[in-house]
C-alpha cells in the first residue's frame, strides 16, 4: 500500500473542491470558506520548506512566541507546554500535544502554518480548548508513526 501523507490528502481534497467551485457547483456560505482553504493549499504548495512536526523542533521553544497564519489572518501564539499523548511512550518524538496561549483572539479550528525565527515552518491543525475568555488555549495534537 502506498505511503500517503495527510498533507497530500488535504491538498488533493481542496484541489477537488476548487474544481467544483470553478464549475459553479459551490455557492452560498460554503464559497468563502472554500476560497480560504484554497488560499491555504496554494500557500502550502508554494512553501516547500514546511516540515513535519516533531517534538524536538518545539522543545527548545517552550515559552516562546510563534506566528500562526491560516490564510485569512495571522496571530501570535505563546507555546506554553508540550504534553505526552495518552497511550504513547513518554517523550515520543512523533506523539505529543502542543498547548499555545492566544491572547485577545477569538480562536477557531483551522490548519495554521506556524513560524518562528530559526525554526522551519510547520503546518498543524489547531483547535481551541477550555473556557472562552480574553486568553484562549489552542491545542495541536501530533499522533503518528515515524
Amino acid at each position: 500500500m502506498p505511503d500517503v501523507s495527510r498533507r497530500a490528502v488535504m491538498t488533493t481534497q481542496l484541489g477537488g473542491l476548487g474544481v467544483l467551485d470553478a464549475l459553479g457547483t459551490v455557492t452560498g456560505a460554503a464559497a468563502p470558506a472554500l476560497a480560504g482553504g484554497l488560499r491555504r493549499a496554494a500557500a502550502t504548495a508554494a512553501s516547500p520548506a514546511v516540515v513535519d512536526p516533531v517534538r524536538s523542533l518545539f522543545a527548545p521553544a517552550v515559552g516562546g512566541m510563534f506566528r500562526a497564519d491560516d490564510g485569512d489572518r495571522s496571530i501570535d501564539l505563546l507555546l506554553t507546554a508540550i504534553e505526552d499523548v495518552p497511550g504513547g511512550s513518554r517523550g515520543d518524538e512523533h506523539r505529543f500535544s502542543l498547548l499555545f496561549s492566544a491572547s485577545g483572539f477569538v480562536a477557531s479550528d483551522a490548519i495554521y502554518t506556524l513560524r518562528r525565527s530559526g525554526v522551519p515552518p510547520v503546518d498543524l491543525f489547531l483547535s481551541p480548548i477550555g473556557p472562552r475568555g480574553m486568553t484562549r488555549t489552542m491545542q495541536a495534537v501530533v499522533n503518528r508513526t515515524a
